[in-house]
């Protein structure tokens, strides 16, 4: 960032938790991303530690996570929520032994 944008402006401050929900939309597209890229279906995507790195507020994130499956659902992924919704699998066939 070469500098701020000019949605920080203080006559913006309403609109300020709409940018931060984008926010973190953006950042969990990108890690899931790389995840997916990586190929390793029997791998899960971290919620908590997602949570723990930018929300800070499990309800929060929890509502991205269903964003998130949706939308890898209409690129023709499956997912499941494991390790008591802790865990985001990505899978294209059959759904990983190690989820649970």
């Amino acid at each position: 960032m070469q500098e701020f944008p000019k949605s920080l402006s203080s006559e913006n401050i309403l609109h300020f938790s709409d940018l931060l929900k984008d926010y973190y939309l953006q950042q969990m597209r990108q890690d899931i991303y790389i995840h997916v890229l990586r190929n390793n279906q029997n791998d899960f995507f971290d919620i908590e530690l997602f949570d723990r790195k930018y929300v800070k507020d499990i309800k929060v994130t929890d509502n991205l996570i269903e964003i998130m499956i949706t939308e890898l659902e209409q690129l023709g992924w499956k997912t499941f929520l494991g390790y008591g919704g802790t865990g985001l699998f990505i899978y294209d066939k059959e759904k990983p032994a190690s989820a649970w």
